[in-house]
């Protein structure tokens, strides 16, 4: 199994975290942009978006961070990160389409944005600030939802949001901070061959 990944990027890093956190047995490449890595036909074939993270497990050419985590979880059951009855799957998807649907674009307007008015991400603590009471995690236990979700509040954004009036989210922000998957995947950190 090959993951393509570019750390520098959330939707990457999930997923590497998520693979370093259980050490499971997946190959890592970060591709090379600047060598135009993902415009090649080769990768064309394994992911018509042109992006990363692509996973090529045998014959199953798998695109988009979150189909990628759960279908990690699914392969993996052994790390108990994806419920398997109906309701709990349901939360887990919620959270998800939350994470890509809602975090994700605000982030990234963030980002493009020329002044930074991080009050803009109010909202979106505001929802996930009561999910976490009395929780270790987004959905009790350690799950996919906790890699999705912690790699754009880790992100130097992230970091830089007053969490002062969301302190559930503070405390699961660090406490995810010190996992094992998301402490080997910090910028900084050798990439992974």
């Amino acid at each position: 199994m090959l993951l393509h990944s570019f750390r520098v990027t959330p939707n990457n890093r999930k997923v590497e975290a998520f693979i370093k956190h259980y050490d499971l047995d997946v190959d890592i490449h970060q591709v090379s942009f600047r060598d135009n890595e993902t415009k090649t036909d080769e990768y064309y074939a394994i992911n018509p978006m042109r992006r990363v993270p692509a996973l090529v497990d045998g014959d199953l050419k798998l695109w988009e961070s979150n189909a990628i985590l759960t279908y990690l979880a699914r392969k993996f059951p052994e790390t108990n990160t994806l419920p398997t009855d109906i309701e709990g799957r349901a939360d887990a998807d919620r959270w998800l389409h939350w994470q890509s649907c809602h975090l994700m674009p605000a982030m990234g307007a963030l980002k493009q944005a020329d002044e930074k008015d991080l009050s803009t991400l109010i909202p979106l603590m505001d929802v996930l600030e009561p999910q976490l009471e009395g929780r270790a995690y987004v959905l009790g236990d350690l799950s996919v939802v906790d890699f999705a979700i912690a790699s754009y509040l880790l992100t130097k954004l992230g970091r830089q949001f007053d969490y002062s009036k969301h302190p559930n989210v503070a405390a699961w922000r660090e406490r995810v901070s010190q996992l094992k998957g998301f402490v080997e995947t910090q910028m900084g950190k050798a990439a992974a061959a």
